[in-house]
C-alpha cells in the first residue's frame, strides 16, 4: 500500500461522514420539504466524488488499497448510511401522508363553507332603492 491509495482512503472516509451529515441534515428537517431537494443535490454532488474516487480505486491496481481498519470504518459508515436512509424513506412516507391527510381534510372544510347558510338575503335588496 502506497501513501497515494492512503490518502485516497482517508478521502473516502471523509466523504462518507459529510454524506451522513446530510442523511442528519434530511432528518432535522423532514418536515421543511421545501430545502429537501438542496440538501439531495449536495449529497448527490458527495455521490459524484466518491464515484470519481472509485475511478481512482481502480487505476491503483494494488491489492491492498486500504487498510483493515479504514475498511472496517468504510463498512461501518455504509451501513450507517443506509440505515439513515431507511429512516429518511420512513419518514418521508409519513410526512407525505400526513399532507395528503390535510389536504383532503381543507377539501372537505372548503365544501362544508360553501354550504354555510348566508345571513344577508341576496335577493330584494334593490327593491328598495327608490324611497
Amino acid at each position: 500500500m502506497n501513501a497515494n491509495s492512503h490518502e485516497l482512503c482517508q478521502e473516502k472516509v471523509l466523504i462518507l461522514k459529510e454524506y451522513v451529515a446530510k442523511g442528519e441534515e434530511i432528518l432535522s428537517s423532514i418536515e421543511d420539504w421545501e430545502n429537501l431537494a438542496t440538501i439531495l443535490e449536495e449529497r448527490d454532488q458527495l455521490l459524484l466524488r466518491l464515484k470519481n474516487m472509485e475511478d481512482q480505486f481502480a487505476e491503483l491496481k494494488g491489492n491492498q488499497i486500504c487498510t483493515v481498519e479504514e475498511k472496517g470504518q468504510i463498512d461501518s459508515l455504509i451501513k450507517l448510511i443506509t440505515d439513515m436512509d431507511q429512516n429518511c424513506i420512513q419518514l418521508i412516507k409519513a410526512e407525505q401522508q400526513k399532507t395528503l391527510q390535510d389536504l383532503k381534510k381543507n377539501q372537505q372544510n372548503q365544501k362544508v363553507a360553501d354550504y354555510e347558510i348566508s345571513l344577508t338575503p341576496s335577493y330584494g335588496t334593490f327593491l328598495d332603492a327608490k324611497k
